[in-house]
């Protein structure tokens, strides 16, 4: 499994999330009380960009049609999507924000 840089830990503060691309893969990164998650950011339903929404606790909603995602394990908790986002492993180095693909 190989790890990607994907941003340092003061530019996700607690509370917020940050899309970012790795290679061909559209990553949503969210601090969720000093932890680090990730899932896919390309909403399952319709393609919309899961950091364009609301994340509100551990739920992100999708602007487009309201579909919501558990941003901790990528699970659908609401439609219209039908689909779970992928999880993708996150560790911090240094200050740094590693994400495995």
């Amino acid at each position: 499994m190989e790890y990607h840089l994907v941003a340092q830990v003061d530019e996700i503060p607690p509370g917020t999330m940050k899309g970012v691309t790795i290679g061909r893969k559209a990553v949503l990164i969210t601090n969720i009380d000093g932890q680090y998650h990730a899932i896919g950011n390309i909403c399952t339903h319709f393609g919309g960009e899961l950091d364009k929404g609301q994340l509100e606790g551990k739920v992100v909603t999708c602007r487009r049609h309201g579909a919501q995602f558990d941003v901790t394990t990528g699970r659908c908790l609401a439609r219209p999507a039908k689909k779970d986002e992928p999880l993708y492993e996150v560790k911090v180095e240094d200050g740094g924000i590693l994400v495995a693909l």
